[in-house]
């Protein structure tokens, strides 16, 4: 958390969040995204919002200040993201742990990984 002080180039830092327990549990975090979301989006329309106000809210859903304004910006492009803010996209790549193998074993080229992922899907059709 910065603090302002009298100098405005000094600031006192707190302690960073992986030190503080948590009181809520992930899942419990991830379903008050969106009220927040929804709440700061409501505070902007009032021309209220502070960033007091983003980083208090970071600070209870155990994410950083820049996450909570890429949400408000996000929800302000495409409405819906409001009730889902951070949801990833189903049609997103994800690494697997049988693509880690692989690039483990292509040690960490990923256009060979690419490749061998390509023979593999043409073996499939094929067969």
């Amino acid at each position: 958390m910065n603090i302002p002080t009298h100098d405005a180039a000094a600031t006192v830092v707190a302690p960073a969040l992986a030190e503080a327990e948590l009181a809520l549990d992930t899942v419990s975090l991830n379903a008050l995204r969106g009220p927040a979301v929804r709440r700061l989006l409501a505070l902007r329309a009032e021309h209220q919002l502070t960033r007091a106000h983003v980083h208090t809210t970071a600070q209870c859903l155990a994410v950083s200040d820049r996450t909570v304004w890429r949400w408000l910006a996000e929800a302000t492009v495409a409405p819906e993201t409001a009730e889902r803010p951070g949801a990833r996209d189903s049609d997103r790549f994800e690494i697997t742990p049988q693509i880690r193998v692989l690039l483990a074993y292509w040690r960490g080229n990923a256009s060979a990984v690419h490749r061998e992922l390509l023979a593999r899907a043409d073996l499939a059709i094929a067969a």
